[in-house]
């Protein structure tokens, strides 16, 4: 196998943990950070607008995918809950240590999350659509194992008619994979969708849907059912 086959059959979780992650979080840092300082960023508001009225309810959060640490700083302060992030950067990972050092964060991946105990609140940061096909269920199954029953899931990602894959635009062999992962969890027949809004990746200062579908997003909230198996 040549140089080339090797680098565009290696998986996306090894370029993560061989610098990718890291590049990815320095891309991003300081357009994330300048959308939250000037209250334009979309997910912020919309999650706390569906979140605020459940407040008594969440005592607990865990974000993969977290970044920099700004999102969970947000929703942690704002519902008065204990924090949890978990990205595969070390650099965003120190990041938050040192300037939300109320949050604990570890450096990790969604297939093998290291938190114990169960949360209120589940938020997916960005990410599946990175995430390898043969680890995919593993993510979706440590997801659920984390959240309680009665809590809320909170998905931010790529949101398509059909699921397909293309070429990640920062990194030579890396892949995305765009799929409306809620589906997903609502076939397990646990999960039930409380709220969902589709908007353009590209205008977070004014998000509204788009018929490009390759730049389509959507932030969902899921209920995970608490009886649903009583007799």
């Amino acid at each position: 196998m040549s140089n080339d086959e090797k680098k565009f059959n290696q998986k996306n979780r090894e370029l993560f943990e061989g610098g990718e992650g890291d590049q990815y979080f320095l891309r991003n840092v300081s357009t994330i950070e300048g959308l939250y300082q000037n209250r334009n960023d979309a997910e912020i508001e919309i999650l706390s607008n569906w979140l605020f009225p459940h407040k008594e309810n969440i005592n607990s959060i865990c974000e993969i995918g977290c970044s920099g640490g700004h999102r969970l700083q947000h929703l942690a302060t704002e519902l008065e809950a204990n924090g949890c992030g978990l990205d595969p950067s070390q650099s965003a990972i120190e990041h938050i240590r040192q300037n939300y050092p109320n949050l604990e964060a570890e450096v990790g991946f969604g297939d093998n999350i290291p938190f114990k105990g169960q949360f209120d609140l589940v938020h997916l940061g960005f990410f599946l659509y990175l995430v390898d096909r043969d680890l995919y269920l593993k993510n979706i199954s440590e997801v659920d194992r984390i959240l309680k029953c009665g809590g809320f899931l909170s998905i931010l990602d790529f949101d398509v008619p059909t699921p397909y894959s293309n070429q990640y635009t920062h990194k030579e062999g890396v892949k995305s994979h765009k799929i409306n992962n809620s589906n997903v969890f609502v076939a397990s027949g646990l999960y039930t969708v409380v709220h969902k809004f589709t908007y353009d990746l590209r205008n977070q200062h004014n998000p509204k849907f788009t018929d490009v579908i390759d730049e389509r997003v959507s932030m969902t909230l899921l209920y995970k059912e608490k009886d649903i198996f009583k007799l």
